[in-house]
């Protein structure tokens, strides 16, 4: 993303336009042939190569002659396209230093031009393997062409849902910003993951306040997590806990829903029993969720 908001700027509308051209092609196939390109560009076959040329100098495509000339984009390039909307919309102004990098997703700073800092999520599914994209079937559905872009679209989407429900509920959650392509604005994330403490104070009632919301959010919002642990409970020096990547989410009246509860909670009590000796009796807790 560092490497996107440098390029950008030396970028014409017109290499723009070509990217964006390959990204409409992205949908039917993996490379875009050079026709198509043209078409989906609009512009004289002259114009289109010479645009390609551009881009492919600048390492925001990907050529592919094995069979016939294709071009598909990269990671840079649709970095490109997702900054450029948000810039264009005067919803970002400046990319700021990354804050964190999981299995999935990166989050950066950056700053709006009134100086608001907010994060940046971007999504990076498929990063280490695409064969575990299965996982990830219940926001993808079945498709015979599944391209990383529409994972990453569609992650970023069903996240930035879930934190427009979360945050009607006033809890201390980031607010949601805005959305493009793969990449998510919200509030800026104070503090850090739990697992990253070595100790925490009065470890009882911060498992009491992540019990709490986990119960407002499952009852009010009617929403379970699917996948919550230490590596997403953020802890800030004031003690506030923000329950964070919501991408596997589910309803609470989905079919799984209290196996994924109790997975939840049972994730949630055994690491605090573990590192804080906080006993806690989770069956207790699931059936308090459901009064």
């Amino acid at each position: 993303m560092a490497e996107a908001a440098k390029i950008l700027p030396t970028l014409e509308k017109e290499d723009l336009r070509i990217l964006m051209a390959i990204e409409i092609g992205m949908k039917r196939s993996e490379y875009v042939k050079l026709n198509d390109i043209k078409f989906y560009a609009r512009y004289p076959m002259e114009e289109t190569l010479f645009r390609l040329k551009r881009v492919h100098k600048n390492e925001l495509i990907v050529r592919e002659t094995s069979f016939d000339v294709g071009y598909t984009l990269n990671s840079i390039g649709y970095d490109i396209l997702a900054l450029h909307s948000l810039v264009e919309k005067n919803i970002i102004s400046q990319l700021g230093p990354l804050l964190g990098q999981g299995k999935e997703s990166d989050v950066y700073s950056c700053m709006d031009d009134n100086e608001n800092i907010y994060a940046l999520k971007i999504y990076r599914i498929g990063r280490t393997s695409f064969k575990n994209i299965k996982r990830f079937r219940s926001f993808v559905g079945e498709r015979s062409h599944l391209s990383w872009l529409y994972v990453n679209r569609l992650a970023a989407k069903k996240e930035f849902n879930a934190l427009k429900r979360i945050y009607k509920l006033k809890l201390n959650t980031p607010k949601p910003i805005a959305f493009n392509r793969h990449a998510i604005v919200m509030s800026y994330l104070r503090g850090k993951e739990l697992a990253h403490f070595l100790s925490i104070k009065n470890p009882e009632k911060i498992f009491n306040k992540i019990i709490k919301q986990m119960k407002v959010i499952f009852q009010k919002g009617n929403m379970i997590h699917g996948d919550l642990g230490e590596f997403n409970i953020i802890l800030d020096e004031r003690g506030t806990i923000l329950i964070i990547d919501w991408l596997q989410w589910v309803p609470s009246n989905h079919p799984n829903a209290r196996s994924l509860l109790e997975r939840d909670i049972n994730n949630v009590s055994n690491y605090f029993f573990k590192k804080y000796n906080i006993e806690s009796n989770p069956e207790e807790i699931i059936k308090n969720f459901y009064k």
